[in-house]
């Protein structure tokens, strides 16, 4: 997408089928470290340089094969110095990085406050939730609408979210229509 021919044909086949690009994702991170990787600086601003040529507002940012804060709590200074590295890149060019971490909601609130950036938000996955036995409702509360960019509604592949035990979607979305 950083290449303007390529970039002009997804535009062109969103604007045919009349769709929007909600976000971009920086699914490089699957595979390695955000907390380690030297060139994350540069990588994030390929990233929102590529968002503000798509006219897009939000991207994905998974912490990488080691970024799971609960199993390496020893990483979290070098995350939070990269997020407000990656903030102030985003704040700057008017768009938000979405964090998806397995931490609680009070957890990822206080991540934020510590990255202390208006450009770094929570994107909320309703699986971490599951996975860690949370109430979807009441993290999505705690963190309010103001910190979270985006929600990725999904738990486990194979299973429609109808028929999820484990998933109430109209409360969580009575939830969401209480939080604005």
């Amino acid at each position: 997408l950083a290449k303007t021919e390529v970039r002009e044909q997804y535009l062109a086949k969103a604007k045919e089928l009349n769709l929007e690009i909600c976000s971009l994702a920086m699914t490089g991170f699957f595979a390695q470290s955000f907390a380690e990787r030297a060139t994350v600086p540069r990588m994030i601003q390929d990233c929102v340089d590529t968002m503000k040529a798509l006219n897009v507002k939000v991207a994905f940012l998974p912490l990488g094969v080691k970024g799971d804060l609960q199993k390496n709590p020893e990483l979290r200074p070098a995350i939070v110095e990269r997020l407000k590295v990656a903030g102030k890149i985003a704040a700057e060019a008017g768009v938000v990085i979405g964090v998806e971490t397995s931490l609680s909601a009070a957890e990822d609130v206080k991540l934020l406050k510590d990255v202390g950036s208006p450009g770094v938000k929570i994107y909320f996955n309703f699986a971490n939730a599951v996975k860690n036995q949370r109430d979807i409702p009441a993290e999505l509360r705690m963190l309010g609408k103001d910190r979270i960019c985006q929600i990725h509604c999904t738990n486990e592949d194979g299973v429609w979210q109808e028929n999820d035990p484990k998933i109430d979607v109209p409360k969580i979305k009575r939830t969401l229509d209480e939080m604005g």
